[in-house]
């Protein structure tokens, strides 16, 4: 709490010294004014001292998101009182109508509409199954979906049916990389530029890759079972990595394509140290990825969620040098939770340089694995996701938007969550996933 305070008191230094002047920057990153970061500073010494004030008997929960709360704070902040129908309307239009890649949704009378194109392979291409990904988690976050037609691996909030949220009106982007946008119109990102996250309305969510990617099934659900099949004494020292090709997008797409580092690494001529074993195009499971202490991750267009599913694993992460920001990176921190290299664009090199320290350093990598996996089954969880979510739309419902939503938008289509009697001119849900899923 005491770096709190001192941030809150030399915030407050400033404002006394500056009066009412504000700070703005150029060059697309965005200005932040003293008064704004005087603001943060007051509501993050708040929360911290009503956490010490309170004996919390839910210390080791692992579902636990208040370390998250902030960042829904900085998210929603700009918005505050801002947000008008129009903009709502703007932002469908953008990421939902002349781009294929998004959707816009409402949330009124405990019914869930897309205000945007029905999803079609024609129109959305392999963003359509995105599209689905996603009303399956708005499904679970609203409450629509009966708990009766999840598996049991799957898990809805308890609460969710008698919690109801309040009526929301949202755009929500499918895209890797979403470009700047000179309006900042309010927008669900799962990623955003980490060097100017301001140059968009980009709104940081987990995203679809959790369900796609089936990670609650294949890693959070199996903990004890890789933890006792693979203890760390019995993996091996060597760096292993998988990829497919995917080429970057943003200011670094050049440089940093996956390919650039596994063409760096399999030209490699001192193979015979044992480092690396990293390859494009071939498959390995990820209990093979366990036979290793250090598993290599490498983004593709825009933030990969094999990120997510590499950190649940009892191995160290050892991670390029992040580029994109998502709804956790501010509070992941390289060295306690994952090793990073890839410092600079043009040296890949340096992977070399953390691997020999990892190996001379045999206990603290043990421990970087443990906090990473410990991070990942604290933050990534379905039931930590679904919370996320909610507190998200709460706040931004209540601060950001200055209307209501009180009927479902001109040519809105019902979404019929799984489990739900549907319409036949309602999107089926269910009956997609189960096709496609």
């Amino acid at each position: 709490m005491w770096s709190i305070i001192i941030v809150f008191a030399a915030t407050l230094a400033a404002v006394q010294a500056n009066g009412n002047a504000t700070t703005t920057t150029t060059g697309g990153g965005g200005g932040v004014s003293v008064e704004t970061r005087l603001e943060y500073a007051r509501d993050a010494l708040a929360r911290e001292m009503t956490t010490e004030s309170k004996v919390d008997d839910d210390d080791d929960d692992e579902n636990d998101i208040d370390l998250l709360r902030e960042q829904i704070e900085r998210d929603v902040h700009p918005f505050k009182g801002k947000v008008t129908r129009e903009m709502t309307r703007k932002a469908g239009t953008k990421y939902a109508e002349k781009n294929h890649r998004g959707f816009a949704f409402a949330w009124t009378g405990g019914e869930l509409y897309l205000f945007s194109r029905r999803p079609s392979k024609t129109f959305n291409g392999h963003h359509e199954r995105l599209i689905y990904a996603y009303l399956c988690d708005l499904c679970e976050v609203f409450g629509k979906t009966k708990k009766t037609v999840l598996d049991q691996h799957d898990f809805v909030d308890e609460a969710a049916e008698e919690d109801v949220l309040p009526p929301i009106e949202m755009a929500l982007s499918t895209f890797d990389y979403n470009p700047p946008d000179e309006e900042r119109l309010p927008v669900l990102c799962f990623c955003r530029d980490k060097e100017f996250p301001e140059e968009t309305g980009c709104i940081l969510h987990p995203g679809f890759g959790f369900r796609l990617n089936k990670i609650d099934e294949t890693v959070y659900a199996r903990r004890e079972e890789f933890d006792r099949d693979f203890p760390w004494s019995k993996k091996d020292e060597k760096l292993v990595g998988r990829f497919s090709m995917y080429t970057r997008l943003g200011r670094h797409a050049d440089v940093r394509a996956r390919k650039n580092f596994v063409e760096w690494a399999e030209n490699r001529t001192a193979f015979e140290d044992g480092f690396m074993d990293v390859k494009m195009y071939s498959k390995i499971s990820l209990r093979e990825h366990m036979e290793h202490k250090y598993v290599l991750h490498l983004d593709g267009q825009g933030h990969s969620f094999q990120f997510e599913e590499k950190l649940g694993l009892n191995s160290v992460v050892v991670s390029e040098k992040k580029l994109f920001q998502t709804y956790f990176s501010q509070f992941l921190k390289p060295n306690v939770h994952y090793l990073e290299f890839w410092e600079e664009d043009t040296k890949p090199e340096d992977v070399l340089d953390v691997l020999r320290y990892a190996r001379t350093h045999d206990e603290e990598m043990q421990r970087i694995a443990k906090n990473g996996q410990t991070f990942a089954h604290k933050y990534f969880t379905k039931k930590a996701r679904l919370r996320y979510y909610r507190e998200l739309f709460r706040r931004y419902a209540k601060e950001a938007m200055t209307y209501k939503v009180t009927e479902k938008p001109d040519d809105a289509i019902r979404v019929c969550c799984p489990g739900r009697p549907c319409e036949e001119e309602d999107i089926h849900v269910q009956r997609y996933a189960t096709q496609h899923f």
